[in-house]
């Protein structure tokens, strides 16, 4: 047989083996979101992207940093380096932005967001939708990385007309959830969720953020309307 067979043998189960792309769910996925975590999982292997789950892998200490804890998130760091480092983890794969800022600029790794990695492969993504929709843009995806043109090329795959709201893109609105503002001030962080979704309009909203999710999921009147873009991919 030709060496290109067994290459694609050794890929299609590198997840199984100890490929080096790590999938990294994020603790809020992996805690309060499993039916996202088990979109994502099933996505990569439809995708025929290999990769690894590390179940002993700390929180990637994205809340410590923000918090101002340097010392003890350079100590969860160093723990979570030296496990990574042992199963030979080259590159991680995050659906978290969060969790993608963290790992690239704090850890140094060759990180993607999931939306990037999917990016690559959109030519295997259905076309079956037919509807107008909104996409959120993530504050960190887009004001800090710009990144907002992979998750509108993977929305618009599926058949999914996108119609920007107001504040998109690099100059996006907060869903409020984010540094601290939900855990301090609860109350606020829905006022500006509330006002988010206004913006957003009455149309299905598509979001990249688990944050952005579960906080919109919890103040929309119609819950049924915001969906995660790993949803969107499957619907």
């Amino acid at each position: 047989m030709s060496a290109n067979f067994f290459r694609t043998v050794k890929n299609k189960f590198s997840g199984i083996s100890g490929g080096k792309t790590l999938y990294y769910p994020g603790c809020m996925t992996t805690s309060l979101l499993p039916s996202i975590l088990n979109n994502y999982r099933a996505l990569l292997s439809d995708f025929g992207i290999g990769f690894v789950m590390l179940k002993e892998l700390s929180c990637c200490g994205s809340p410590l940093l923000n918090a101002g804890y340097a010392q003890d998130f350079e100590e969860i760091k160093q723990k979570n380096m030296a496990l990574l480092q042992k199963h030979g983890i080259t590159k991680i794969i995050t659906n978290c932005p969060h969790c993608y800022v963290v790992f690239k600029k704090h850890y140094g790794f060759d990180t993607e967001h999931i939306t990037q990695t999917f990016a690559a492969h959109k030519h295997k993504v259905s076309y079956k939708n037919r509807e107008e929709v909104v996409y959120h843009d993530p504050c960190l995806l887009a004001r800090q990385n710009n990144v907002f043109d992979e998750p509108r090329a993977l929305i618009r795959q599926t058949g999914f007309k996108i119609v920007e709201p107001l504040k998109t893109k690099e100059k996006t609105f907060c869903c409020g959830a984010g540094g601290g503002v939900k855990q301090n001030f609860p109350g606020l962080a829905n006022k500006i969720a509330k006002e988010r979704l206004r913006q957003l309009g009455a149309k299905k909203v598509i979001v990249s953020c688990p944050y952005c999710y579960a906080h919109f999921q919890e103040n929309a009147e119609n819950k049924k309307n915001i969906l995660e873009i790993s949803e969107a991919l499957l619907e």
